[in-house]
């Protein structure tokens, strides 16, 4: 305030034309103190109308001396950046006065209210209840700082809580992806298990078709071996002396000697004992896989119910096909073969009669 006083006759005296910015400022300076005495002896409506207007003409003095200075463009605009910082804070500073301004005035007012309906001054019971709800203000304030720093600790364990269940859940994910591919593989493996079974079960289904397919060719040899028989017998009966020489052991051949006297004329069966073989034998073999591949699939498909079932565990260990297996009914079934020709009823259900001796004589052979 001084020293805005000292500097305030030189700016004023100085030449229109030798007035610089800085000098602006200071008469701005100086006005501003005026004012402000003037709003503490009168209040800030005395120079409401006034201050717009002479702000106004501080502006345009400041843009009259900008046009006149000589200095170097250079030094104008670092002046005109000093000047918007000035103006700034000038402008920040008078607008915080004019708000505490605004603050008092409303503060006299609500006390001008009071007093017009209470006593002017207070009593010592009053001052007492004003520092009693300022104590109890106090320590509402208190409690409430106590209860957030409380919940603010909830939340942080609340947090550290979902970290955990979000690892948690991580690793939930990871096993259940594992359990996923598992599941996947077996899955394939069933389908390539259950094709070769469907494969089997068609080679199996042609191998039958091939069986009757024989039998009906047996029977149809059987037909023409029962006519040549006729004709034969027919032609007997016109030999009588031949029949009454000839020795009568045709009742004591066996089935067996009967089938191979058949077995010489020339109409007999087109296929040899050896690829009848061939064929039971290469069926039972289909037979064996078939049982192997069902019981391989059963498994299987156990194991993967036991899978869905199962809860999920953190590690899980992925078995393989157990190396040990109960005994299969291809093994119980294979061990009934023997010198009996029985076996051939067991798995051959497909064979005629005559065939069955047949195979019962190849069998005998074998043995």
């Amino acid at each position: 305030m001084d020293g805005g006083g000292g500097g305030l006759p030189t700016a004023l005296e100085k030449n229109a034309a030798e007035l610089t910015v800085m000098d602006v400022y200071d008469i701005a300076s100086a006005v501003g103190q005026e004012f402000e005495r003037v709003i503490d002896q009168h209040g800030c409506e005395a120079i409401a109308r006034l201050m717009p207007k002479v702000v106004r003409v501080l502006e345009i003095l400041e843009v009259l001396v900008s046009r006149n200075h000589i200095n170097p463009e250079m030094e104008e605009r670092k002046h005109q950046k000093e000047l918007e910082l000035v103006e700034d804070v000038w402008r920040g500073e008078a607008q915080d006065l004019l708000t505490q301004i605004a603050q008092l005035q409303e503060e006299n007012k609500q006390l001008m209210t009071n007093l017009s309906h209470k006593d002017i001054n207070f009593t010592e019971e009053e001052f007492q209840k004003h520092e009693g709800m300022s104590e109890r203000e106090r320590q509402v304030m208190k409690k409430l700082k106590e209860v957030v720093d409380k919940q603010r600790d909830e939340i942080r364990a609340k947090d550290r809580e979902l970290g955990l269940k979000n690892e948690d859940v991580e690793a939930l994910q990871q096993q259940q992806n594992r359990l996923m591919k598992i599941n996947h593989d077996l899955r394939h493996r069933i389908t390539v298990v259950e094709a070769q079974g469907k494969a089997l079960i068609e080679q199996k289904v042609e191998l039958e078709a091939y069986l009757q397919t024989k039998e009906q060719e047996m029977g149809t040899l059987r037909a023409e071996l029962g006519k040549l028989r006729e004709k034969l017998q027919g032609e007997d009966s016109q030999n009588g002396e031949e029949i009454q020489t000839e020795p009568n052991n045709d009742d004591c051949l066996s089935e067996s000697e009967k089938m191979a006297m058949d077995l010489k004329d020339p109409n007999r069966p087109r296929f040899t004992l050896q690829e009848l073989r061939d064929v039971l034998h290469e069926r039972n073999e289909l037979k064996s896989k078939v049982f192997l591949l069902q019981e391989e699939l059963l498994y299987y498909k156990s194991e993967e119910t036991e899978e869905e079932t199962r809860p999920p565990q953190p590690t899980p260990i992925i078995q393989s096909k157990p190396s040990t297996q109960p005994e299969s009914g291809i093994k119980r079934l294979t061990c009934r073969f023997g010198a009996s020709s029985d076996c051939v009823l067991i798995l051959c259900p497909f064979v005629s009669t005559s065939v069955y001796h047949i195979i019962c004589q190849s069998f005998a052979e074998i043995m």
